[in-house]
């Protein structure tokens, strides 16, 4: 096997990853355990991610005990509710991730599966075998744009490498927000220092089925613009 075969062996496999690594909700084994041997090592990996001026100021929380998984998904069911009944910052703001789309958007026909999706896993959130919380050191809401940017841009790829290690390995997960809404309360339960946030809430377990599918996004020309806002390549 040649060099330049091996080398597109090796980019097909990241590229494989990388398209199929997203927010598994349903096809989640919810019985078999997870070996903790398999998550330490997808967190070496994630441990390589970039981190601002190389604080690595970044802890995860690793919860496998059943009463706390419980507590955590009532939080996450909470916080659910709150969101659709507009109660949360988002909504607040006006900002929405459940906005609607034109019936012929490909995001509004994806809305239904996602709402299925969503459902399933916030009645069955506690019977995961492993959740993972990642935090940062430093409290940073009331900052401005910079240091918040900063701050997230420590700990988010980190998250993101940590799903595709996972994903690598079978494990599927999913990036989820909602029990943020009770930070306060995960934060005593698990014990974590108040001047620590939380970044989300990744439920772990071995993907079922068959294999992942990259998904349908929007084309690359119409979120993409080159020089200027609204400008695109010829």
């Amino acid at each position: 096997m040649s060099k330049d075969t091996v080398m597109d062996l090796d980019l097909a496999s990241v590229d494989h990853v990388l398209t199929t690594t997203r927010s598994v909700r349903q096809r989640l084994d919810l019985d078999r355990p997870v070996p903790p041997e398999l998550i330490e090592e997808a967190l070496q990996i994630a441990l390589q991610a970039p981190t601002g001026a190389n604080t690595q100021t970044w802890r995860f929380v690793i919860v496998t005990d059943a009463a706390d998984k419980a507590k955590i998904a009532d939080y996450y069911r909470l916080g659910a509710a709150a969101y659709v009944e507009g109660r949360t910052g988002l909504s607040r703001t006006g900002v929405t991730m459940m906005r609607e789309y034109a019936t012929d958007d490909l995001r509004q026909q994806q809305r239904e599966a996602v709402i299925r999706s969503g459902g399933y896993l916030m009645e069955q959130l506690q019977r995961v075998p492993v959740m993972i919380v990642p935090c940062i050191e430093g409290r940073f809401e009331h900052e401005d744009v910079f240091v918040q940017a900063s701050m997230w841009g420590s700990i988010l790829p980190a998250t993101w490498s940590l799903m595709l290690a996972l994903r690598s390995r079978r494990l599927a997960s999913a990036w989820t927000t909602l029990h943020l809404q009770y930070e306060k309360e995960v934060a005593e339960l698990l014990g974590i220092p108040p001047h620590y946030t939380q970044a989300a809430l990744l439920p772990v377990a071995w993907l079922t089925g068959g294999d992942l599918k990259p998904a349908k996004r929007l084309p690359v020309e119409e979120v993409t613009a080159w020089g200027r806002w609204g400008q695109y390549r010829e």
